[in-house]
C-alpha cells in the first residue's frame, strides 16, 4: 500500500468521524422522553410516603435520585447487564461481536449485546429488533454518552426500566414487590430487580415465581464469578423468600390528597405538613366514637388538627371511612360548608371585650327581644334574665349573643370573620343579619378550626399551611393577646351544663379552651378546642343533611375532641398561656358585675383590661331615703324637714326589671316617689316592646277582631309601680307593669304612649292596614 492510499484512507476516516459527530449534534436527541410523566406522590412532614397515584398513562412511576439507589442494586445490574459500563462510550464492540456469533450459531436472536446506554435508547424509542434499528440504538447511545454522565445515564435507566405490568422504574418496583424504599433492598431483592427488565412479564414474581427464582440465581452466580460477593452471601440471598403478590401502595389522607392534587396539578411530589401519627390517631378515634352512634342514624364526621405556632395542618380526616359509598364517605367533611351553630359565639364576645363593651363578669340580659321582626330564642326555648358574660358564653345562650352583636353595630362579626380567613360568606352582611352569630351561615371545619387557632396564637390570624414548604405568613393581628387570654380563660371553664354527659372523656384532659355548636334541626354537631400547641376541630353529622336528636355538639363531637387531646397533647413545661402584663385582676360587685360601688354587699374577682374594660362603678345598689311617716321615697328636693331613714336597694334597669317581676324573681320593693314632690325623677323611661315602631300590622279579613288584638307591653325599672297606656291620646290602660294590656285594631296610622308613675314616657308610631 503506497503512501497516497494511506492518506486517502485517513482522510476518509476523519471525514467519516467528522460527519458522524456532526450528525450526532445536528439530529436532535429526544430529551423529553427521558423523563416520563411520574405518579403523584404525597409525603408527610417527615417525607414519608402517604399516597401514590397512577401516572397519566396508568403506569406506576416513582422517580428516584442517584443517592436513593442501593449500592447492591447497582452492582447487580452492572454485573448482569453491562459489566464494562464505566469503560465504554455507549457501545461495547466485543459484546456486539460475541452476540452476533451466538445468534448466527443459534439461527435466531439469543443474545443482545446491548449496553445499558443502548437499552436506554431502546426504552425511549421502542422498535422491532432489526439491524437498522440496532444501528439507530448505537447512534442514540453515542448521543446519550455525549450529553450525560455515567451516573446520570444509570439513574435514567433505573427510572425507565420495565418491571412487569404497569410498573416502570425501580422505585415503583421496590414498593410494589417488596414494600420498601429502594435504599433498603436486600441483596436477593436487588438481584431479582436486576433480572426482571430483561423479560419483564415473564419474570414477575407475582405471576411466575419459579422463573423469578432462576433469574435471581443467575444474577447471583454472575456476582460470585466476578468476585463481587462471597459464597456465603450468595447462599443467604438465594434463600430469601420471593413475594407472590404485589403490595398495595400507601393510600393515606385520601380527602386531603385529592384536594392537593387538584390544587397543585403540576406538582408531582407534594410534601405536606401532615403528621401521620396524629393523622392515624384522629382517624382511629373518630371511627371508634362514631361506631356506637350508627344505630342512632349518625353516620359521619370529620377532624382537623392544626399546630398553632405556624398554623401547620397536622391532620385532616374528611369522613369516617373513605370507602363507605353508602354514606358518601368520599365527601370531604372538613371542607363542606355547614351551619356552625354556636361555634362562632366566642368571637362576638372577643370583640365585645376588645372594644370595652363587656368584661367577664358584666351582666347581659337574656329576656325576650325583637329586632325588626327578628326574635332570637335560646336553644331550650327559655330565658334566664340577667346573666354574666362568662355564663352566657359557657351556657351558649343565644339572646345575649345577638344583643351584643347588635350593640357592636356596623359590620361587627361579619367583617372580622372575612378578614380572619372565613371564605364561605359570599353575600353582603345584611343578607345574614343578626342570625349570623347563631350559625345562620355556612362555615367549613378547616377554616373554623383555623379561626380558633388564631385565638391560640394571641389574636394573630393567618392561613393554614398545607405544605411543608408553604410560606409562614406574618398574619393579621385582629385581636389583642390580652383579649385572647381572657377569652381562653373563660372557654377553659369546666363547669358547664353539658359537661356531665362527657365528663368521662375530660377527667384526665389537659387544660383546654373549647366550645361546642349544634345547628338548627340537629343537623351538625361541632366541638372546637385549643391548647398552646394544638387546635382541634370536630364535626359530626350526616352528609345528606339529615337531622338526628342526638346530634348535639357536647354529646356527639366533644368526646372525640377530648379523646384526641388526651393522646396528642404531651405534657410540657408550658401547659397554658402566659398571662399578659396588660391583663389585671380586680374586684367587682357579685350581683352587677360592675366595679365595686359604695353600697355593694359582696365582691368577686374578674380579669380585666385597664383603660379598656367597663369602668363605671356599680349602680345596681343604690341608697334611697324613705319617709318614716308615709313610707314614700324622698329625693333631694323633698327630703328637707322630713323624718326619713336610709335603705340600700337593688334598682334593676328598665330593660329587665319587668321581665324579672313577671317570672317570679324576688326584687327589692322600692317605694314610689313622694307624690307631692314637684320634680321629675331621673332615670330610664319605659321601653316599649309591643307594638314595635314603624311596623305595619294587617287586619286579616274574615277573622273576628277580638282574636286580632295587639299587645301593649313595656319594661320599666323595678322602682316603677304603675304605667299608663295612651292610644292616639286616649287612656286605654293603667295598672302594674307586670300586667299585659291589649287593644282592638283599627285601620290607620296610630300613636301609642307609655308613661310611668314618675312622669317619664316613651312613644311609638305604627300602621294598621
Amino acid at each position: 500500500m503506497n503512501f497516497s492510499l494511506i492518506k486517502i484512507l485517513l482522510a476518509i476516516f476523519f471525514i467519516s468521524v467528522f460527519v458522524f459527530l456532526l450528525t450526532l449534534l445536528v439530529i436532535p436527541f429526544p430529551v423529553e422522553k427521558l423523563i416520563s410523566s411520574p405518579s403523584t406522590i404525597i409525603l408527610d412532614k417527615d417525607s414519608k410516603m402517604l399516597r401514590v397515584t397512577l401516572a397519566a398513562d396508568e403506569m406506576w412511576r416513582i422517580p428516584i435520585k442517584t443517592g436513593d439507589i442501593s449500592p447492591a442494586l447497582k452492582k447487580a445490574v452492572l454485573a448482569y447487564e453491562d459489566r464494562h459500563f464505566y469503560y465504554h462510550f455507549g457501545v461495547n464492540p466485543i459484546a456486539i461481536f460475541r452476540a452476533m456469533i451466538a445468534n448466527c450459531k443459534a439461527g435466531k436472536i439469543v443474545q443482545g449485546g446491548s449496553t445499558i446506554t443502548m437499552q436506554m435508547a431502546r426504552l425511549i424509542e421502542p422498535k422491532p429488533r432489526t439491524v437498522k434499528n440496532k444501528l439507530i440504538e448505537i447512534f442514540r447511545a453515542f448521543q446519550l454518552e455525549l450529553r450525560y454522565s455515567k451516573k446520570e445515564i444509570l439513574t435514567f435507566y433505573f427510572n425507565l426500566a420495565p418491571y412487569g405490568g404497569n410498573i416502570v422504574g425501580v422505585g415503583a418496583a421496590s414498593y410494589l414487590y417488596f414494600n420498601k424504599d429502594p435504599k433498603h433492598l436486600s441483596l436477593g431483592e436487588c438481584c431479582l430487580l436486576a433480572a426482571i427488565p430483561n423479560s419483564p412479564n415473564k419474570l414477575r414474581p407475582d405471576l411466575n415465581i419459579e422463573a423469578a427464582k432462576k433469574a435471581r440465581l443467575k444474577v447471583l452466580k454472575l456476582l460470585l464469578n466476578q468476585t463481587k460477593i462471597s459464597v456465603g452471601k450468595k447462599i443467604e440471598a438465594q434463600s430469601e423468600p420471593l413475594p407472590n403478590k404485589r403490595f398495595p401502595l400507601p393510600f393515606e389522607i385520601p380527602h386531603l390528597s385529592n384536594s392537593l392534587i387538584q390544587k397543585y396539578p403540576q406538582t408531582k411530589i407534594i410534601n405536606t405538613a401532615i403528621d401521620n401519627d396524629i393523622q392515624r390517631l384522629a382517624e382511629k378515634i373518630l371511627k371508634s366514637h362514631l361506631s356506637p352512634l350508627e344505630n342512632k342514624g349518625i353516620t359521619n364526621g370529620a377532624v382537623v388538627v392544626i399546630e398553632n405556632r405556624n398554623h401547620n395542618l397536622r391532620a385532616l380526616v374528611g369522613s369516617k371511612d373513605f370507602y363507605d359509598i353508602q354514606n358518601s364517605g368520599q365527601v370531604n367533611g372538613a371542607l363542606a360548608p355547614r351551619s356552625p351553630g354556636s361555634a362562632l359565639k366566642p368571637f362576638i364576645y372577643a370583640l365585645g371585650i376588645e372594644n370595652g363593651i363587656i368584661s367577664p363578669e358584666s351582666l347581659l340580659f337574656d329576656v325576650p327581644v325583637e329586632y325588626s321582626g327578628y326574635r332570637p330564642v335560646n336553644y331550650d326555648d327559655t330565658y334566664h334574665g340577667a346573666v354574666t358574660v362568662r355564663e352566657a358564653l359557657i351556657r351558649s345562650l343565644n339572646v345575649p349573643a345577638v344583643n351584643l352583636y347588635a350593640k357592636l353595630g356596623g359590620d361587627g362579626i361579619y367583617s372580622f370573620l372575612k378578614e380572619a380567613g372565613i371564605s364561605t360568606l359570599p353575600k353582603p352582611q345584611n343578607y345574614y343579619g343578626l342570625s349570623l352569630i347563631l350559625g345562620g351561615c355556612g362555615v367549613n371545619l378547616l377554616e373554623l378550626t383555623n379561626l380558633y387557632a388564631g385565638l391560640a396564637n394571641g389574636g394573630k390570624f393567618k392561613p393554614v399551611r398545607f405544605l411543608k414548604a408553604d410560606v409562614d405568613f406574618e398574619g393579621k393581628q385582629l385581636l389583642s393577646k390580652s383579649t385572647c387570654f381572657i377569652l381562653s380563660e373563660m372557654l377553659s371553664e369546666l363547669r358547664r351544663p353539658e359537661l356531665p354527659s362527657v365528663w368521662e372523656y375530660s377527667i384526665n384532659m389537659p387544660k383546654v379552651a373549647w366550645k361546642t355548636g349544634t345547628s338548627y334541626g340537629h343537623r351538625d354537631a361541632w366541638s372546637i378546642g385549643y391548647t398552646p400547641k394544638y387546635t382541634i376541630g370536630v364535626w359530626v353529622g350526616n352528609f345528606d343533611g339529615k337531622g338526628v336528636p342526638e346530634l348535639v355538639g357536647a354529646e356527639a363531637a366533644a368526646p372525640v375532641l377530648f379523646s384526641l387531646f388526651n393522646v396528642i397533647n404531651k405534657p410540657s413545661g408550658n401547659n397554658w398561656f402566659l398571662q399578659p402584663q396588660t391583663v389585671k385582676q380586680r374586684q367587682v360587685c357579685s350581683k352587677s358585675g360592675m366595679p365595686l360601688g359604695e353600697y355593694c354587699a359582696s365582691a368577686k374577682d374578674e380579669l380585666f383590661l385597664p383603660g379598656i374594660s367597663p369602668y363605671l362603678k356599680c349602680n345596681l345598689h343604690q341608697l334611697i331615703f324613705v319617709d318614716v311617716k308615709t313610707g314614700k321615697r324622698l329625693c333631694s328636693h323633698c327630703r328637707d324637714g322630713k323624718n326619713y331613714e336610709e335603705r340600700i336597694v337593688e334598682k334593676w334597669p328598665a330593660e329587665i326589671a319587668t321581665w324579672m317581676a313577671r317570672n317570679g324573681f324576688s326584687l327589692d320593693l322600692i317605694p314610689e316617689h313622694y307624690p307631692l314632690c314637684s320634680k321629675i325623677v331621673s332615670g330610664k323611661k319605659p321601653i316599649i316592646l309591643s307594638p314595635t315602631s314603624q311596623t305595619e300590622y294587617k287586619i286579616r279579613p274574615g277573622v273576628n277582631l277580638k282574636y286580632q288584638k295587639i299587645l301593649l307591653d313595656a319594661t320599666v325599672s323595678n322602682e316603677t309601680k304603675t304605667i299608663y297606656w295612651f292610644l292616639d291620646g286616649k287612656l286605654v290602660f293603667s295598672g302594674r307593669p307586670t300586667e299585659k294590656a291589649f287593644f282592638t285594631p283599627t285601620h290607620g296610622i296610630h300613636r301609642v304612649l307609655c308613661t310611668d308613675d314618675q312622669g317619664r314616657d316613651s312613644e311609638v308610631r305604627f300602621v294598621i292596614k
